[in-house]
């Protein structure tokens, strides 16, 4: 009982990270690009580009501690706080990457992703930026969990095939509806895709625990 419990803690908090992680962030984005230093120059243009990065930071606090919340009552020996901070640093290195771009776009025009004009072409193209993504956060926290479960390395695995599974529920999520969205429309898109990517992040993930034996709690 107590392992469907944590599944189903587990689902929940990926839900809840996702939809609250990743809506802070692109708020906090969205009010730095606001922002019109005065005066522009090299100096503004770092400035904004940190405030960009720093909504890395705030996916990855939320996300990491609601995750490791809910991983502690699979995982006991898990060290909450080293947790968070894998999160975290993978979350500012990926949005500083796209921050980069966007403050600082290349002299032949390159994007960070390339243009889609389908909701097929964006659900493939979400899907490998997903599986990327998960590499690295998986890579990261399968540091961190080692020390608290065996067979850490299917943790890798599983993030991979999950964000590369879930993303693409944002971005398509983000793409249906009309084509000059009211802020409620906008909002409601956001939380329909949060919640669904997050559901089916959690899903995919949790079911290594059935591989993953905890780890007695150390003294």
């Amino acid at each position: 009982m107590q392992e469907d419990d944590g599944f189903t803690r587990w689902i929940e908090a990926c839900a809840a990270g996702e939809l609250l992680g990743i809506a802070t962030a692109a708020l906090w984005w969205v009010t730095v690009d606001r922002f019109d230093p005065v005066p522009i120059g090299e100096t503004a243009n770092w400035l904004v580009f940190l405030g960009k990065a720093a909504s890395g930071l705030i996916q990855g606090l939320i996300l990491g501690y609601l995750q490791g919340w809910a991983l502690r009552r699979q995982f006991p020996a898990l060290n909450l706080r080293a947790w968070v901070a894998a999160t975290s640093v993978i979350g500012v290195i990926v949005w500083s990457i796209g921050a980069w771009y966007a403050v600082f776009p290349s002299l032949d025009g390159d994007r960070l992703l390339p243009p889609v004009d389908t909701l097929f072409q964006t659900a493939i193209t979400a899907g490998g930026f997903g599986l990327g993504l998960g590499l690295l956060f998986g890579a990261a926290q399968a540091l961190v969990l080692r020390r608290a479960a065996g067979q850490a390395h299917w943790w890798i695995a599983v993030n991979a095939v999950g964000w590369g599974a879930s993303l693409p529920c944002i971005y398509v999520a983000s793409s249906i509806g009309s084509t000059d969205p009211s802020s409620w429309e906008i909002a409601l898109r956001g939380l329909i895709g949060g919640v669904i990517s997050g559901v089916v992040l959690g899903t995919i993930t949790g079911l290594s625990f059935a591989v993953m034996p905890a780890r007695r709690t150390t003294a």
